[in-house]
């Protein structure tokens, strides 16, 4: 009970005001557009910058940790393109975004707030370690399947430019990469200007959840729900589960390095995953079912979950 009202209610609550005030008209799209662009270029690389830059690197990271939580990840990303093939017999390009949809955590908008609220800021080195690993991974893998079942015949040199182009522009890795120079450089900010980013930075999480809410008013519910509920049950189930197992069984791993990872790896798919099949015109309908059934259904699995692992 202390979890859920510590922890999971003040989270999705503020997510559940800014789907309210989407879908009274309070909030408008462009504005919920003008608040995802201000989290995401601004508010979180800060507060990503400023934690880095700060953070004490213990000497024994334990770098089996990552191998657990995607062991977990890739396990479910080919189980969701088994999905779609073997279930609902969907092509190779809509079966990428099933394997994103069943793959990709929301890292960011829910993972940052959830992880540090729950667990405190002895998390924020397994996070970020995790995000830093995490778009590069698969953005890249559901973007080539897509252009391979579709025989566009794109170079793989030429996906790997546009790959590390747009890591190079990505405002989140950037501000990961700052803050770690900063770190390992022993550079600290002026006071003046730490104080300035301390309160950008501080705008991040119910920022973020509240655009996160606010965004998902916008999928309709109605239509692809068996897909989107196996994905769900990909998601939400067996990839925390294979992370557990891995990370536990396999890799001796315990304490917060395999709790965060565990975590991580239960949050709901991430809005990429709808973002991408409405680029590619792929499963753009079960993408977005996809996001919305796994944010509402999350409420309960995390809650459960961080009672599992004494949060």
């Amino acid at each position: 009970m202390t979890v859920l009202l510590h922890v999971v209610v003040p989270v999705f609550g503020i997510a559940g005001v800014g789907f309210l005030a989407a879908r009274m008209g309070v909030m408008k799209p462009a504005g919920v557009e003008g608040m995802v662009g201000f989290v995401f270029n601004f508010a979180i690389p800060v507060l990503l910058l400023r934690s880095m830059a700060g953070l004490k690197i213990p000497a024994d990271i334990p770098w089996s940790f990552l191998a657990a939580f995607y062991t977990g990840a890739i396990t479910a990303w080919a189980l969701g393109i088994a999905v779609a093939r073997l279930a609902f017999d969907r092509p190779l390009d809509q079966g990428a975004i099933f394997g994103m949809g069943a793959g990709f955590s929301n890292t960011v908008m829910v993972g940052i707030p959830v992880i540090l609220t729950a667990f405190g800021s002895a998390a924020t080195l397994p996070l970020f370690l995790i995000i830093s690993v995490h778009s590069a991974l698969f953005m890249p893998l559901t973007v080539g399947l897509i252009q391979w079942s579709r025989g566009r015949g794109v170079a793989w040199k030429e996906q790997i430019r546009e790959l590390v182009r747009a890591l190079a522009q990505n405002p989140i890795v950037l501000g990961l990469a700052a803050g770690t120079v900063l770190n390992v450089a022993g550079i600290s900010l002026p006071s003046p200007v730490d104080r300035t980013l301390q309160l950008l930075g501080a705008a991040a999480v119910p920022c973020a959840l509240f655009a996160m809410g606010a965004a998902l008013a916008g999928y309709p519910l109605t239509g692809d729900l068996h897909p989107a509920a196996a994905l769900a049950g990909l998601k939400l189930v067996v990839q925390p589960l294979v992370v557990w197992a891995v990370g536990y069984w396999l890799l001796h791993l315990g304490g917060l390095w395999l709790s965060v990872a565990v975590v991580v790896a239960a949050m709901p798919s991430g809005i990429n995953v709808y973002l991408f099949g409405a680029r590619y015109e792929a499963a753009e309908g079960v993408a977005a079912r996809t996001v919305l059934l796994t944010s509402l259904f999350s409420v309960a699995t995390l809650s459960t979950l961080l009672v599992l692992l004494g949060a």
